[in-house]
């Protein structure tokens, strides 16, 4: 199976660009199934021309995802809520296309229910969660319709029992967490997916910083903290305002098979040239032997005190941004939170007046 990072096809023309590049890489996108985070709901009513950037896809994607034989489309992200009066029609049209929703729902429940699917023959239960944080200028839920937030200790409980359930089953998590632009996970991150992997999950899997994070073996288990974009067009969200640094036109898609338990990093380039979006091939390798994966890692050796302050050094985001260290202090978090989401919608009327760039 395959995790790749954001899917938000506006157009039919972004989704013909999509085509072509699961086309190029026959070798990568084979048929074995691939996991994506569906960046935005099913929309063809609007189009990228808005002022904010509200993300979707365009229905165009959904034929294109089912032919590389998509399994999942995420949906525990910050912009399943930005149109949530489509969240029912999504649902109805991913499962047509045998693509299986998860991470939001019409109940809190619903919405933190697992998926269960075939990788080479093993059963997979993967779980799929976004950190409150990012809902900071939505309701949860809207309209009716829950994201699944990223509870740790309620998925550490869950993975647990999940495991003893269906011991022979491989369980991953994919999480929709950090900072855009961060290109370090924070301390809680490194010790939550060990903690995962402890409780029996044997892959976590993040995104949603639009940057490579760079990942980790831990035990018999792979965390990969940031697989960065892979199909979200610049300069065509918001009026063409949305667009990202140079250094996050590095993408990753990582490979794991289920069965074997080994793994693979396949890292692109993004370019858009004459408002054609495509991703070159840079790098295919063994995820022990990446030499790109050990370049984004640096920090791979590090123990957690030490981490600490290897964050807060080479972090790049700092201006009234806390630190969080350590996923059991749940009064100092949510404080930590409640005060960066006021930094946030500071952010965003900032962005509204075009005094900084917009960010998702």
């Amino acid at each position: 199976m395959i995790f790749v990072g954001d899917i938000a096809s506006p157009t039919a023309s972004c989704s013909q660009d999509l085509e072509k590049i699961f086309a190029a890489q026959p070798a990568i996108f084979n048929g074995q199934p691939l996991v994506c985070n569906f960046e935005g709901l099913v929309c063809d009513d609007i189009s990228p021309e808005t002022n904010t950037p509200v993300l979707y896809n365009h229905s165009s994607v959904l034929p294109v995802l089912q032919k590389v034989n998509t399994a999942v489309g995420a949906l525990a992200n910050n912009h399943t809520n930005d149109l949530p009066e489509y969240f029912a029609a999504t649902e109805q049209k991913l499962r047509q296309y045998q693509i299986a929703p998860v991470g939001a729902g019409r109940s809190k429940t619903a919405a933190l229910e697992p998926v269960s699917f075939f990788d080479d023959g093993k059963e997979v239960i993967l779980f799929n969660a976004c950190w409150d944080f990012l809902l900071y200028h939505q309701s949860n839920p809207a309209k009716g319709v829950y994201v699944a937030e990223m509870d740790t200790l309620y998925l550490l409980e869950a993975i647990k029992r999940t495991k003893q359930e269906k011991p022979g089953a491989a369980i991953s998590v994919f999480l929709h967490w950090s900072l855009d632009m961060e290109t370090l996970p924070y301390p809680m991150y490194r010790q939550m997916s060990r903690a995962m992997i402890d409780a029996g999950a044997s892959a976590v899997v993040g995104a949603h910083s639009h940057c490579v994070q760079g990942g980790e073996r831990y035990k018999d288990g792979y965390i990969v903290y940031g697989l960065g974009n892979f199909f979200l067009p610049h300069n065509t969200y918001a009026n063409g305002q949305l667009s990202f640094p140079a250094f996050s036109k590095m993408e990753m898609a990582f490979e794991w098979n289920a069965s074997t338990n080994e793994a693979k990093c396949h890292w692109f380039w993004y370019e858009n040239a004459e408002g054609k979006h495509q991703l070159t091939l840079k790098e295919s390798s063994s995820f022990d032997n990446s030499a790109l994966l050990k370049e984004y890692t640096a920090f791979n050796q590090l123990p957690p005190q030490e981490y600490v302050g290897y964050f807060k050094q080479h972090r790049r985001k700092r201006f009234l941004i806390p630190v969080y260290k350590d996923y059991n202090a749940v009064f100092k978090n949510a404080v930590l939170t409640f005060l960066l989401k006021g930094r946030g919608n500071v952010a965003r009327l900032l962005a509204k007046y075009k005094i900084i760039k917009w960010q998702t």
